[in-house]
């Protein structure tokens, strides 16, 4: 029997394992990620020691930085604080199998360039809106500089000066404005709501306020996409993540988009939730 290729997304939200089988998922498992970094690790080695003589090669995808196989907070409010953990080395003290990390948005934008919406264009920017934000170039069907620490990170460039503070430390970033978290932070403080933002969108879309928030974070991001455009001459914006997913928050983006720009084509991720684990499989075949 052949052995799997297994894909663990790491999000802020959710941790993703996926048993690949060929180009397939042929079996999924997921944990609820706490804001304790590297602690979220060991219930799922734990869990792959159960599977380990099916298991060929192990590939990580993660939110926060990859360099030289370790791992780095970069929103130190989503998944805790912590620098340059030896995150490879953490899985190969009990896999004897090739392993490798990279970052999320990297690893979505592989996954649609090979498996995924992007299969057909020659360049692209992937942007993932969900907890954070966070996003990846492809030009001329290669990650730009996907060697280098911090690329494409669009959630971490300044859309408002001096505006809020980010987990990143620096104020107005566009994950402040028009991430998941942000959003959903917003409407509940202001409506006195406890709810996620899915919830919001599918119980209060009427109300007024939510209409403002989820207007006010599209445009900004609107305007983000129309600033990568202007700086790489890049047209296809892939949107992937739960939140840019989402019918409502995708059509309002695309609206803002398109009433300052006519050549920029906004498309749904392919993969959907999966982009991130696909493209640990795409990482592994092609690089």
């Amino acid at each position: 029997m052949s052995k799997y290729f297994v894909a663990i997304d790491i999000g802020g939200t959710k941790i993703s394992v996926c048993f690949f089988k060929k180009n397939i998922i042929a079996k999924k498992k997921q944990f609820k990620t706490s804001k304790f970094g590297p602690s979220n690790l060991t219930n799922v080695r734990n869990y792959l020691l159960t599977n380990n003589k099916d298991i060929a090669a192990i590939g990580i995808a993660t939110t926060g930085l990859i360099h030289k196989k370790k791992w780095s907070t970069l929103n130190r409010n989503m998944i805790g604080s912590f620098d340059k953990f030896p995150i490879v080395n953490f899985f190969k003290k009990k896999f004897n199998t090739p392993i490798f990390a990279i970052g999320d948005t990297h690893a979505a934008s592989l996954g649609e360039l090979y498996y995924g919406n992007g299969k057909n264009l020659k360049d692209f920017f992937y942007i993932t809106v969900s907890t954070g934000i966070g996003g990846s170039a492809v030009i001329n069907k290669k990650i730009l500089n996907s060697d280098k620490k911090i690329v494409g990170q669009i959630g971490h460039t300044v859309i408002k000066y001096n505006g809020k503070i980010c987990g990143c430390g620096r104020n107005g970033c566009l994950e402040a404005y028009s991430s998941g978290t942000a959003i959903e932070k917003k409407i509940n403080k202001k409506l006195k709501f406890n709810l996620k933002l899915k919830e919001i969108i599918k119980e209060h879309i009427k109300n007024k306020f939510v209409i403002k928030s989820l207007d006010e974070a599209a445009l900004a991001l609107s305007e983000s996409i129309i600033n990568i455009h202007n700086i790489l001459g890049i047209k296809n914006f892939i949107i992937g993540g739960s939140v840019g997913l989402n019918n409502i928050v995708f059509k309002k983006v695309k609206f803002f988009v398109f009433k300052k720009n006519t050549d920029i084509k906004l498309i749904k991720a392919g993969l959907k939730n999966d982009a991130e684990t696909y493209g640990c499989l795409a990482y592994s075949k092609f690089n």
